[in-house]
């Protein structure tokens, strides 16, 4: 552990996964009841809904990883959301009122890579994250 005060400690694994598990955990209760209605059907609330918790998860995921400066870190991320995202759209397919829908994955992983790199942009500006 570095004695230089500019550095501190970096949280425990757990204080780290534990946001990105209970987000994982309401995106799972919430996709698993029947159809939620956001809103008009001529408003894209359902796609403005995946791609905001998606995000929010690639987000909280990146920084449980303390890799947001690696690139190879970002992609993993992308690339494990959007497989989660695939299951989560599969697993609709088995809940009364639910459908599977690609429109609904796409907007999940641009969510997610949108949220990977808001993370990266805010950790390099932010000096803490400094070398």
């Amino acid at each position: 552990m570095p004695t230089d005060s500019t550095h501190a400690a970096a949280p425990s694994a757990a204080a780290r996964w534990t946001p990105p598990f209970l987000w994982v955990v309401l995106i799972l209760i919430g996709t698993s009841w029947p159809r939620i209605k956001l809103g008009p059907d001529d408003l894209p609330l359902d796609k403005i809904a995946h791609f905001t918790s998606y995000g929010v998860l690639a987000a909280l995921t990146l920084r449980a990883t303390l890799g947001w400066h690696r690139w190879g870190t970002l992609a993993a991320v992308v690339a494990a959301i959007a497989l989660f995202g695939a299951v989560d759209e599969w697993h609709q397919a088995f809940i009364p009122g639910r459908s599977t829908s690609l429109a609904d994955w796409i907007a999940d992983v641009s969510g997610a890579v949108v949220g990977t790199l808001v993370v990266r942009s805010v950790s390099l500006l932010a000096p803490r994250y400094r070398s």
